[in-house]
């Protein structure tokens, strides 16, 4: 899940876990990366960046990421959408999900007033996130009518952006440049995220659904780590023996779970700790994988050190995501790896006060925290006359309503006195919002609000996640890839993620020595690795 309200922030399971894959950053393409390849085509303006003058946060954010931060809920909230939005007609949407199924709309009081807000019959089917990948892929297959907007994670998809380009609403004309200042809610989506989303063949195909900059980040027990009198700052030595003092009586200090090991995402927090590249590195137009770097054979070194001194719990390769987040929330495990969007309040509300949750500093003197790419996907619309383009885009204006509109309110909270109610501490949820939300019925990921931090009735959870934020992420560093397009990384991304995948847990977890990295590394390379790498200076020389 993924978004203020829920806790996977920027991937999860197989759709991989905040910078989980080499891969998801790169698009997709033809065997050449002629079709959807930027190089040599003339390049739509990235739609301009006219940001929402919202309520005054109680500390701000800043160019290196860091999010405003709001210990209360605004008082007095403004209206961003005063058009009326659709034409009473019904507007099909696929997404994916990571919680239950929605109650009907029948009997779904949010839904309802989504669809009355929006004058709509919206009809959304969502997959459960172990099917999405099937699920998109016999959709792209098939010639059968299209949903109008279909909502893309950043799981490489084969042939996805061919898809796209063939059957899907080139939208430059009315999002490109200051044509994007008709929806201004879009406009205020910050630059970073549509660089991220990138372009196709030189124009804009889709909205993306904005995320903030941290990646895969390490969630702690702050109250366990108290207890144990472990510093929030931590060299290497200490971070190591501090997850080997809080492993024991059936307790670890350290939770993995298995989707990790499909991609980098176990590996972010070590990689970022110790000054590794984010994914790939850029000097004089080329590009270099970080699998092969000094940097990240130490953090494999510090993995393969927390599992010989058992402080990893030892169903980390086989037990689900759902799973290892329950095992954190009761103490089971005193830290675990996640997307940032895990610091929400659903989280809180799972944890339900028994214990004060933070976020790991990195342990490494040199460390460059790495960063996501700024979204976690994007939605398309189903090619379309020009005008029932706009209402798409009206949709997804709306539900990409700021933090401190009534819009916002609607969409992340449902309607006051049934979902919520305010007192002068905020947000109060009720007990409907536990079955209707938008979780179980995502419309995060039919438009999504630039990301503030508030979190209700937990400032000072909402203070440290703010102070982590202002230590950690000037030091941070981007994938140089984000937006790129590789017509490998598509096409023999699963295989090559796989070699990436098993090698990582086979050393980490003994099965392999740490020297074997580097033929798996070479096997990785062989595999397609070098030619992506190729593909992206292409691609970067082509879009500067």
């Amino acid at each position: 899940m993924d978004n203020t309200l829920d806790r996977r922030a920027l991937f999860r399971g197989a759709l991989g876990v905040a910078a989980a894959s080499l891969l998801t950053a790169c698009g997709g393409g033809s065997p050449s990366g002629g079709g959807v390849s930027n190089a040599g085509k003339q390049l739509v303006p990235w739609p301009a960046y006219v940001p929402f003058a919202g309520p005054k946060p109680d500390a701000p954010g800043d160019d290196t990421g860091v999010q405003p931060l709001y210990l209360k809920y605004p008082e007095t909230l403004v209206q961003s959408v005063n058009d009326t939005v659709g034409d009473g007609s019904k507007v099909t949407a696929l997404v994916v999900t990571y919680g239950p199924p929605p109650t009907p709309v029948a009997q779904n009081r949010y839904w309802q007033a989504i669809n009355k807000a929006l004058n709509v019959d919206l009809q959304v089917t969502v997959v459960p996130d172990p099917e999405y990948g099937q699920k998109m892929t016999t959709l792209m297959a098939s010639g059968s009518d299209l949903p109008d907007i279909i909502m893309f994670t950043n799981l490489a998809l084969p042939h996805s952006l061919e898809f796209i380009q063939a059957r899907c609403a080139d939208l430059s004309e009315f999002i490109g440049g200051d044509a994007v200042k008709q929806y201004p809610n879009l406009a205020n989506i910050p630059a970073y995220a549509w660089k991220g989303m990138g372009r196709v063949s030189g124009k804009l195909y889709g909205v993306p659904l904005e995320r903030p900059t941290p990646a895969n980040s390490l969630f702690v027990n702050r109250t366990a780590m108290d207890e144990a009198g472990i510093p929030k700052t931590w060299t290497t030595e200490q971070y190591l023996e501090a997850m080997k003092e809080l492993s024991a009586a059936r307790k670890w200090g350290l939770g993995w779970y298995k989707t990790l090991f499909g991609g980098l995402g176990a590996v972010t927090y070590h990689a970022g700790s110790l000054g590794a590249p984010n994914t790939w590195s850029l000097a004089d137009g080329r590009f270099t994988t970080t699998l092969a770097t000094p940097q990240f054979e130490q953090a494999l070194d510090v993995m393969r050190k927390l599992a010989e001194a058992k402080s990893v719990h030892p169903d980390s390769l086989t037990v689900s995501s759902t799973d290892m987040q329950t095992y954190f929330h009761n103490g089971t495990v005193a830290s675990v790896q996640d997307g940032f969007g895990s610091m929400s309040p659903t989280t809180l509300t799972k944890i339900n006060d028994r214990f004060e949750l933070d976020l790991g500093h990195p342990y490494g003197p040199d460390a460059t925290p790495w960063q996501g790419p700024g979204m976690f996907g994007y939605v398309t619309f189903k090619k379309a006359a020009p005008e029932r383009i706009k209402m798409l885009l009206r949709i997804s204006d709306y539900l990409s309503a700021p933090f401190g509109t009534k819009e916002y309110e609607l969409a992340n909270y449902g309607v006051e006195g049934v979902h919520f109610t305010k007192d002068g501490d905020g947000i109060k949820t009720l007990d409907l919002f536990q079955t209707e939300n938008n979780n179980t019925l995502p419309f995060r990921y039919l438009g999504a609000a630039p990301s503030v931090l508030y979190l209700p009735g937990h400032p000072r959870t909402a203070q440290a996640t703010y102070d982590w934020q202002k230590a950690t992420l000037p030091r941070s560093v981007a994938n140089p890839a984000n937006g790129l397009r590789s017509a490998t990384s598509v096409s023999k991304g699963a295989a090559m993620n796989q070699i990436m995948g098993d090698g990582i847990a086979a050393v980490v977890f003994g099965r392999k020595p740490l020297s074997a990295w580097k033929d798996i590394v070479t096997q990785w390379r062989n595999a397609g690795g070098d030619q992506v790498a190729r593909e992206l200076a292409e691609e970067h020389a082509a879009t500067q």
